[in-house]
């Protein structure tokens, strides 16, 4: 089953630019990996500071690899470090046939 994962990041304010090339790359690497199948950036309107990445994969299992991924945690810790204003924030959903049960489709 697909799923979309909202990544949360919150960048420091002088650090903004530099940011969004770095998770421009994270992405392109993202975008090589099994599984991947589509991707956005969106920035608030209320915080230009503040991105969500939306990424979507054709499971929870190569997502998790991704996630897992060695390259993957050292960039995070790198943006972590250098350029976030507190860690990134991941979420996952479902998309696709899983009904929760508080779902009445009748």
């Amino acid at each position: 089953m697909a799923i979309k994962v909202l990544i949360t990041r919150e960048f420091r304010k002088d650090k903004l630019n530099e940011a969004y090339k770095l998770l421009m790359k994270l992405r392109s690497m993202a975008t090589l990996r099994k599984g991947y199948l589509s991707g956005e950036t969106i920035i608030s309107a209320d915080n230009p500071n503040k991105l969500v990445v939306i990424s979507t994969w054709v499971s929870q299992k190569r997502w998790e690899d991704w996630h897992g991924n060695e390259k993957r945690k050292n960039f995070v810790k790198k943006l972590e470090d250098e350029y976030l204003a507190a860690p990134e924030h991941v979420e996952v959903y479902l998309v696709g046939e899983k009904i929760p049960e508080w779902v009445d489709m009748a």
